[in-house]
């Protein structure tokens, strides 16, 4: 090798050495930046020329060094383990959470809530039945009974309303979710340009993870990854973005409370496309849509259909005036959503289970006594309340177990992933050493070489003169 060759190994070495420490000022520049991936210099020794002949052989060493190429640090791995740990951790969280919206809107146990009333209507019908001539007690069965079933409406709205508002935000969600895997398209363009001009692309590289990981949390979205730098985004199996192409996404289905259990809320790629099954926030949003939130109306329309019983009990009974209360039911409606207090005088509750034989109909609280007694029995509307609430709490403790493991797991899988392509900064620190102690010997070896050539060139020959 001549010492001209000498001098172009090590000025690559020099150039080597300088990438490798701006790839660490980098890293160090970006130590706390979300979503920013550690960044690494790949050196690659450059063979010397074959040369070709029979006699010929080659004595150089080597070319030096070269550094263009510069890569991210990750494992594919732990980033696709992390991207489906965030679409479970998203899901239970959205179902723990409209669980807890639930509790809320039930509000029990407490003194203002469907419990109570229930127990303080039974308590006005227990003491009608012993002061069946007493008008305020007559006055206090309707005043307890138009109370309770307004707390049963309340309720009832409370679900149609945290229906109406799921759906809104799935529809919002699965809005942004269209823009990012528009985004994510483009991004693919971009990058393969990039790398195909010799461009480095890792910044946009990073910057498509991201988008990534937000449909991950949205709708339990993955990625992966093809030859030519693009990556593909897959939902229960289909490919959403695949290259440069992205499809879109929308609810189908019922959008009215109304509908809420006979018309399922679906998501589909538009138009016409296949149903998803998604995970993510959106999983659980399509839950609470179609399973939950049906499931506790349909609950508490059970409970006002035992209520509306009371009239049944009530057609076998007589009023103050001695007349059927066939023709006076108590209670209005046919649901939850629907059901009122619709007998306004007092005189008119066939409290008494004897008609007129001579004597006052209303000294006798037969009906009125049979009516304060549902609510001890198995079936009645207490109890059937009672169990409703009773599994609420039950699966929202599970639903908040289930947030609470998910998230951590969740974190466990982040730390791992961060373990290998978060930037440390005690290693970027040690690194930049080794590459400054490398320059500062590649340019020793510079010096060395203009000492050589300045003796070659400058001092050859002059001996003796």
């Amino acid at each position: 090798m001549s010492g001209f060759s000498s001098l172009t190994v090590a000025s690559r070495a020099l150039a080597a050495q300088q990438r490798a420490i701006d790839v660490t000022g980098q890293n160090v520049a970006n130590a706390n930046t979300v979503g920013y991936t550690r960044q690494r210099v790949e050196m690659q020794s450059l063979a010397s020329a074959s040369a070709y002949g029979l006699q010929s052989r080659e004595d150089s060493p080597g070319n030096g060094v070269t550094a263009d190429r510069v890569i991210r640090v990750r494992d594919a791995f732990l980033e696709r383990r992390a991207q489906q740990q965030a679409g479970l951790s998203s899901q239970a969280a959205t179902t723990a959470a409209t669980y807890d919206q639930l509790e809320t809107t039930f509000g029990e146990p407490g003194d203002t809530g469907i419990q109570s009333l229930l127990t303080k209507t039974s308590a006005a019908w227990s003491q009608l039945s012993t002061r069946p001539t007493d008008t305020s007690s007559r006055i206090a069965v309707l005043a307890s009974a138009d109370a309770l079933t307004k707390g049963l409406r309340t309720a009832s709205a409370a679900i149609d309303a945290q229906w109406t508002n799921t759906r809104l935000e799935a529809t919002d969600v699965v809005d942004e979710a269209n823009a990012t895997l528009a985004s994510i398209a483009q991004l693919n363009r971009t990058i393969q340009e990039s790398q195909g001009n010799g461009n480095p692309a890792n910044e946009l590289q990073d910057q498509r993870d991201g988008l990534v990981a937000l449909l991950s949390k949205s709708l339990g979205a993955t990625a992966v990854e093809s030859d030519n730098g693009m990556v593909d985004v897959v939902v229960d199996g289909n490919v959403l973005v695949s290259g440069a192409g992205a499809s879109k996404l929308a609810l189908t289905g019922g959008t009215d409370p109304l509908t809420m259990g006979t018309s399922p809320v679906r998501l589909a790629v538009a138009p016409g496309g296949s149903v998803l099954q998604p995970g993510g926030s959106v999983g659980g949003q399509l839950d609470a849509l179609n399973t939950v939130l049906p499931g506790y109306q349909t609950k508490l329309d059970a409970v006002a259909s035992k209520l509306l019983a009371v009239n049944g009990v009530l057609a076998t009974g007589y009023d103050q005036n001695g007349q059927s209360g066939a023709t006076s039911p108590l209670y209005s409606g046919s649901s939850a959503r629907t059901i009122g207090v619709v007998l306004t005088d007092p005189a008119k509750l066939a409290a008494a289970a004897n008609g007129p034989q001579g004597t006052d109909a209303s000294a006798d609280g037969g009906v009125a006594d049979a009516i304060a007694d549902l609510g001890k029995q198995p079936g009645g509307p207490d109890a059937t309340y009672r169990d409703m609430i009773t599994a609420l709490g039950i699966a929202s403790r599970g639903a908040t177990g289930a947030a609470a493991t998910a998230s951590t797991v969740l974190g466990q899988v982040d730390q791992a992933r961060l373990s290998v392509s978060g930037v440390s900064l005690d290693e970027e620190m040690t690194n930049l050493l080794v590459f400054k102690q490398s320059y500062a010997a590649a340019a020793r070896v510079v010096t060395a070489l203009d000492e050589m050539l300045d003796v070659l060139i400058n001092k050859t020959g002059l001996v003796g003169r």
